[in-house]
């Protein structure tokens, strides 16, 4: 993959809250061990039995057979006589409540775990953090009896983010299934780069947010609002990363980890076709400046050549149905008039290259194929821009063409055991045409006409393309 790119995460604005906290992204978190008091009552009996509380004496207990037992139970006045024992109060349980908390923790009455110069909870939501004044009037003595205190407090619950247990959920959901399809074959990488994020907080929230996401297309619960909270954040906390060049090799593998991550996530939500498109050149942009030597990365399989060894080795000659594909071949041409742009007719003219590279064989339509989706990462960014306007309907076509020719082709070049275990990607790819053809004036109307049929076809059938993010 390759590309310059904007601010790579730079994509959409969500406004929602976090749920993870710095730095160990998967340890829940710890708070300190509370005495409980505990109190005890002495009951007395008129038959002490050789206890020695309470004044009893000392003498042995009678035996069964000693007169002397039913003069002590006689000695018990009956039930209905009996004084009650007042009840003792139950003793609180000791626990630690501190005052020392940050104004916006106090504010919202959570819990704040009292960390310098940010506390995990403002630092989750992106709030400002601000404590209370130290008292000035406190005595030297209570003042350092009060740092002990605080220091201890902060040693035990010492930077655990505050894990939610559906994140574990997600983390699952990631390892098994929802992991980034890219480098091909090759989830090791995969599970390399998840043991690596308990460092990396950015990786941490993207990871967590593409197995929620995942989740949310392929299961019957919606975790959508908990996806887009880590997706903000990993993009929040990527770009912050990106601004500083890294230090070391999993330093900058940690940063192409993310974009992937946050990449692969963009395919699986409902309003980011466009975002996607971004999402492209960020990836490009890491994967072509920040990592710097393949050879000590885990990625390294992922060079343009290491690429297209792996994508050789997965690619079948799978019967072709040309019906389709010409059919495919009408509709995009059929936008050649509209493109006024040299950036429009260059993609446009990629598409229909790929298409007819079909009758040579699928490794060369595929090959072509990753031509076309490097192809915005090569553009500047007024051209990028200009493609993916709003106002662009012809550049949004070519897009969302662009986008269905991945289904078309996977089903010519992807054997059906390769096939993607889970057709959430594929729903939401459906779901961008439907959309586009509700924005489009009705001028562009019947440029939507076939890709909308074909939506109807690909629904019903499996959910194979060609693995791109």
């Amino acid at each position: 993959m390759s590309a310059p790119v904007t601010s790579a995460a730079g994509a959409t604005s969500r406004d929602q809250t976090v749920v993870m906290g710095p730095k160990t992204s998967f340890s829940p978190d710890s708070c300190p061990s509370s005495a409980t008091a505990s109190s005890s009552s002495s009951s007395s009996s008129s038959s002490c039995g050789g206890s020695t509380r309470d004044g009893c004496s000392s003498s042995p207990p009678p035996s069964a057979s000693s007169p002397t037992s039913s003069s002590a139970i006689a000695a018990v006045p009956s039930a209905a006589n009996a004084t009650p024992t007042p009840r003792q109060p139950l003793s609180r349980r000791g626990h630690f409540k501190s005052r020392l908390g940050c104004f916006s923790c106090k504010r919202r009455r959570v819990k704040c775990n009292e960390l310098r110069p940010e506390c995990a909870p403002c630092r989750r939501l992106g709030l400002t953090c601000v404590y209370p004044p130290a008292a000035s009037n406190a005595s030297p003595s209570a003042s350092s009896s009060n740092t002990v205190g605080v220091a201890a407090a902060a040693a035990l619950r010492a930077n655990p983010s505050m894990l939610a247990l559906q994140d574990l959920r997600f983390y699952h959901q990631f390892l098994t299934t929802a992991f980034p399809t890219l480098p091909l074959r090759n989830g090791q990488v995969w599970s390399d780069a998840a043991a690596m994020s308990h460092q990396y907080e950015h990786l941490a929230h993207a990871l967590l947010g593409l197995g929620a996401s995942n989740l949310s297309q392929n299961g019957n619960v919606d975790y959508t609002s908990q996806a887009l909270q880590h997706r903000v954040v990993a993009i929040k906390l990527f770009n912050e990363q990106l601004s500083r060049p890294p230090t070391s090799a999993a330093d900058a593998d940690a940063l192409f980890a993310t974009v992937l991550c946050l990449l692969t996530q963009s395919s699986l939500l409902s309003d980011t076709m466009i975002e996607y498109m971004t999402m492209t050149r960020g990836a490009h942009l890491v994967a072509t400046s920040v990592i710097t030597d393949y050879t000590t990365s885990i990625f390294r399989t992922f060079t343009p050549q290491g690429h297209i060894q792996s994508l050789t080795a997965v690619v079948c000659e799978m019967p072709k149905d040309f019906a389709v594909t010409d059919a495919f071949r009408a509709s995009v041409a059929s936008l050649e008039p509209l493109c006024h742009e040299q950036t429009e007719r260059a993609y446009l003219g990629c598409q229909l290259r790929c298409i007819d590279a079909l009758h040579e064989s699928s490794l060369a339509a595929w090959k072509e194929f990753v031509i076309l989706y490097m192809m915005p990462s090569s553009f500047s960014n007024q051209e990028f821009l200009s493609l993916i306007d709003a106002e662009n309907h012809v550049g949004r076509l070519l897009v969302i063409h662009m986008f269905l020719l991945d289904y078309i082709l996977g089903r010519f070049c992807i054997a059906p055991a390769d096939c993607p275990k889970l057709p959430g990607r594929k729903n939401v790819i459906i779901g961008w045409t439907r959309d586009l053809a509700k924005t489009l004036p009705s001028e562009y109307q019947k440029y939507i006409q076939w890709p909308l049929e074909y939506c109807e076809v690909l629904a019903g059938l499996d959910a194979r393309y060609l693995l791109s993010p």
